[in-house]
């Protein structure tokens, strides 16, 4: 599937609405004089008049401008850079260096791309092994969340303990645009077809978790839709990817909740959403349909998605004994 300019401008005229209404809000509060508002109003519809005006130029034919993009591609570029721009803009709430924060974001985009592609690898080794030619090519597409998430998060805690940042601040600040991006990443899947959801006719699980599953499966198949799978094979499918894209954005209207309600709690919102985000992940992982490596009845990510809850565990152990054996000011300067 792909867009073309046109398509990009008119979904970002909606944006630049929402920013517009965004921009007036805050000018209210903070009593911002109307020259300022105006002047911000206007570059938001100059900047959709230029975007409109590039796209009828590159859409002719003789612009030789590409105009067609691969729709997956668009969404995972709109979902990091609104990540990282929630990312920062948590930041500066926090009174935290914004340019730590980007550093910090390129040194896990790097590291965490390289995780996320050596998970997909290793998931699909079958297919690799015969292949080994496009294992570095990425343009044939392959990344694993999972990945991405161990590698970028131990490339975080390195960057913090060089730099002398706190981790879990950074961490807090990460979680945050992680979530947003997730949400958005989501909903790409479910418009590209990919990550599709179970069909009604799926074989049962099997295993030691099997009456978990059966349930679990019981309850998704009360939402059954007519969906394609990433073959464009049209069946009756749980719609995984709206459910994870709404999870993933009341998550972060929960990280924001905790992030206002514990201020001084460094750690905590990291720490609850490797806890939410796997746990809902290894529930969702019943409700999938694209093939994935089993092991004991379940897929491997899920197996991932239990071992993060467990380090989620720990964190949460840890949050507590931090604030058990630090003295008030401590925990406020934590």
């Amino acid at each position: 599937m792909t867009v073309s300019f046109s398509d990009i401008a008119d979904a970002l005229r909606w944006v630049w609405l929402v920013a517009g209404i965004v921009w007036i809000a805050y000018a209210w509060l903070h009593r911002v004089s109307y020259t300022r508002v105006l002047l911000g109003l206007g570059a938001l519809i100059a900047l959709d008049i230029l975007l409109h005006a590039f796209a009828d130029f590159a859409e002719r034919p003789d612009s030789n401008i590409p105009s067609d993009f691969a729709l997956y591609s668009v969404m995972m570029l709109l979902a990091a850079i609104a990540g990282l721009s929630a990312t920062c803009l948590y930041a500066r709430w926090r009174k935290m260096n914004v340019w730590t924060i980007i550093d910090a974001a390129l040194v896990c985009v790097i590291v965490g791309g390289i995780g996320g592609r050596l998970y997909q690898v290793a998931m699909n080794w079958n297919y690799y092994s015969e292949n080994a030619d496009v294992i570095t090519d990425l343009a044939q597409g392959g990344f694993g969340m999972r990945g991405a998430l161990i590698f970028g998060f131990i490339a975080l805690f390195l960057f913090a303990t060089i730099t002398h940042n706190s981790f879990w601040k950074l961490a807090d600040a990460a979680v945050i645009g992680l979530s947003l991006a997730q949400s958005i990443g989501w909903y790409g899947a479910y418009l590209t077809h990919t990550h599709y959801g179970i069909a009604l006719d799926a074989p049962p699980v099997v295993g030691i978790l099997a009456p978990f599953a059966q349930m679990v499966r019981a309850f998704g198949y009360n939402f059954v839709q007519d969906l394609p799978d990433a073959y464009n094979l049209i069946a009756f499918r749980i719609p995984i990817q709206l459910f994870a894209a709404l999870f993933f954005g009341a998550l972060l209207v929960a990280l924001l909740y905790l992030a206002q309600k514990h201020p001084g709690r460094a750690g905590y919102v990291f720490t609850c959403y490797v806890l939410l985000a796997s746990l809902a992940s290894f529930v969702f992982g019943f409700w999938r349909g694209d093939e994935t490596l089993m092991w004991n009845g379940l897929r491997v990510d899920q197996w991932f998605d239990i071992g993060i809850f467990i380090f989620g565990l720990a964190l949460l152990w840890l949050q507590f004994a931090r604030t058990k054996i630090s003295p008030p000011r401590m925990v406020q300067l934590a």
